[in-house]
């Protein structure tokens, strides 16, 4: 925490001292315009190559972006259950960074995730099992925007709220800071926008898109990973922005969800005015910060750090 805490003063230092000058997608409903997944493209420079990657296992589309994770007090993210649950997270915000490249999730993340399945009216089409898995390419495409690489930057507040038993495996609540992910327009990538924002406009795409929640299941005593490797023997903590190996172990996701959970007719919104009023007091930034960085045309991303825990050489 105190890690996590200190990144926050620095970011507000900076985040001060550029706000003088200049401050300084759906990810949270699977849209394929945010977030550097697909768009139409109007210039050559937009469609220019990039970088190589600077890290295993990390997309070329992140190298100027790092997670920074933190949670509630007794909640242990470098062992247990968080490590498989870090994993997972970060697998599939990178593969909607990289519009839907299969090659962005991290080692282990297919055999530890179920197929998605396709909504339906029956009891058994649960919602938190229809985007378990990331969008693929070409459901982007087929929803109508092409592709266009772009590199995303900034920093991503992820923060754990609850990691509680539930059945034979844990239930987690998790509260997403979208409002520091930064990208490029398309048109001469010379100015920066939070993919919390409207890329025409600067205005926040709605009143409460700088923040999204999730809630994910998953249990060790899943029968499809009885011949999955073990757990990482060591603490998952260190400099590498990606984990170089499979750490997901035996832990298995059994749900996913964003929006709604349980059967169709009756699913529960995760996302309730006591759940917001908890993740907006757990975000590093401020109210008036997270507005700041979430609204307007920018000369800068706000800096990212190391990745917090981060994972072993």
């Amino acid at each position: 925490m105190s890690l996590f805490i200190a990144m926050s003063l620095l970011r507000r230092s900076v985040g001060a001292i550029g706000g003088a000058v200049s401050v300084l997608a759906a990810m949270a409903c699977g849209g394929a315009t945010e977030e550097g997944s697909a768009t139409t493209t109007s210039s050559s420079k937009s469609s220019a190559a990039l970088p190589a990657p600077e890290s295993t296992n990390y997309p070329r589309q992140a190298n100027g972006f790092r997670f920074h994770w933190a949670g509630a007090p007794g909640i242990e993210l470098e062992v247990g259950p968080a490590v498989a649950l870090r994993a997972y997270l970060e697998s599939m915000r990178l593969s909607t960074f990289a519009g839907g490249d299969p090659s962005s999730v991290y080692p282990g993340f297919m055999r530890a995730t179920p197929e998605n399945i396709e909504p339906g009216m029956s009891p058994a089409d649960l919602f938190q099992l229809q985007s378990v898995r990331p969008k693929t390419r070409a459901q982007y495409g087929a929803d109508g925007p092409k592709y266009a690489e772009r590199e995303i930057f900034g920093y991503q507040p992820t923060y754990v709220l609850d990691l509680s038993p539930r059945g034979d495996g844990y239930r987690a609540t998790v509260c997403l800071g979208a409002y520091s992910v930064y990208r490029t327009d398309d048109v001469g990538r010379e100015k920066y926008f939070s993919t919390a924002a409207d890329e025409h406009t600067g205005q926040m795409l709605r009143a409460d898109s700088d923040i999204q929640f999730w809630r994910v299941e998953l249990t060790e005593n899943d029968p499809r990973t009885v011949d999955a490797p073990p757990s990482p023997s060591i603490s998952q903590t260190g400099p590498l922005p990606a984990p170089l190996t499979d750490v997901f172990g035996k832990w298995f996701i059994t749900g996913s969800s964003q929006g709604l959970w349980g059967p169709p007719g009756q699913g529960e919104n995760i996302e309730t005015p006591e759940l917001r009023q908890r993740c907006e007091a757990a975000m590093p930034d401020d109210a008036a910060s997270r507005k700041a960085m979430a609204t307007g045309f920018h000369d800068a991303p706000p800096p990212h750090g190391g990745p917090v825990p981060g994972w072993p050489r």
